[in-house]
């Protein structure tokens, strides 16, 4: 008897010495997403394509929450554009091509189609001097290379804005300065597509029984930075089934590491407080941003 109860204490142990700080359900890291060449129609020219396609590769890159692999600096993918754009691709192109993003470890692949990009000449009345604008449209969808399954797609437009609309003495400089407006719209995009997620882990200040800042389980390998925001939500099991409820909002203050931020709790302080005196699992959740006529605006 003595024994198992010794035998069962040492697995209880181990148990608990082995038992992770994150859970399944947080973020481990940035994200490895691939980003495919975009489609577009014969109208438009593959330098405009490719050109917007830039933009929004800079976009996604300067909000550096994932670790972002152009498919270009892949060769076997790069051999498989140039057979697919002269309709030499055969069947099999695309299983091959699934097996190479696998073996690059990505989690995602976002796909691009350009549904239009027109130019418009304008003329001023007052000296009939002539002005170009341009609008562009187009589409980001995100797909698991695992499963083939979607996780986003969303439309874009640009150039039709009112305080957004910018003219150019030339099509080829109004076609710039449009598809230029793209990287200011991808941080929206990238938290709707790549939410973070982790765990309140322990107090900060404390004023009577409201909470003001807490230390989170997400930092420099996350792609936080400062300013960055957060719901605070209580989770529960419910039927086998996870709930979040909504309790409050973070801004992080500090990144204190990589993997431990510092923020401050602009609502939900009391709420807080009360959770966590109750011991309940409490997760933080990007909160994603909304956009309007002057660019990325938090919701």
């Amino acid at each position: 008897m003595n024994s198992l109860i010794k035998e069962s204490l040492i697995i209880l142990t181990a148990l608990v010495l082995t038992t992770p700080a994150v859970t399944a359900q947080e973020t481990k890291g940035k994200d490895n997403v691939l980003i495919d060449y975009f489609k577009h129609n014969k109208n438009i020219k593959d330098a405009h394509a490719a050109q917007l396609r830039n933009c929004v590769i800079q976009g996604i890159q300067e909000t550096g929450r994932v670790e972002l692999i152009d498919v270009s600096t892949i060769e076997v993918l790069a051999l498989e554009q140039q057979r697919r754009a002269s309709g030499e691709l055969d069947a099999a192109g695309d299983t091959e091509r699934i097996k190479v993003m696998q073996q690059q470890g990505a989690n995602a692949l976002i796909q691009g189609e350009i549904t239009s990009l027109v130019v418009n000449e304008n003329v001023l009345k007052s000296d009939n001097s002539k002005y170009y604008t341009a609008v562009v449209a187009y589409t980001l969808k995100v797909v698991n290379p695992n499963t083939g399954k979607t996780i986003i797609t969303e439309a874009f437009k640009h150039g039709d804005e009112f305080l957004n609309m910018q003219t150019s003495n030339s099509p080829e400089e109004a076609i710039v300065k449009v598809t230029q407006l793209a990287v200011r719209n991808m941080r929206p995009f990238v938290e709707k597509a790549f939410p973070l997620i982790g765990v309140v882990i322990d107090k900060g200040e404390v004023k009577k029984d409201e909470i003001k800042t807490v230390y989170i389980s997400l930092g420099s390998i996350h792609g936080v930075s400062e300013d960055n925001k957060f719901e605070i939500c209580i989770q529960r099991e419910i039927a086998g089934r996870t709930a979040n409820s909504v309790i409050g909002e973070l801004e992080i203050e500090s990144v204190e590491g990589e993997d431990i931020s510092l923020g401050k709790v602009k609502k939900g302080g009391k709420e807080l407080f009360k959770a966590m005196e109750n011991k309940q699992k409490i997760i933080v959740k990007s909160k994603a941003k909304g956009k309007n006529i002057f660019g990325d605006v938090a919701i």
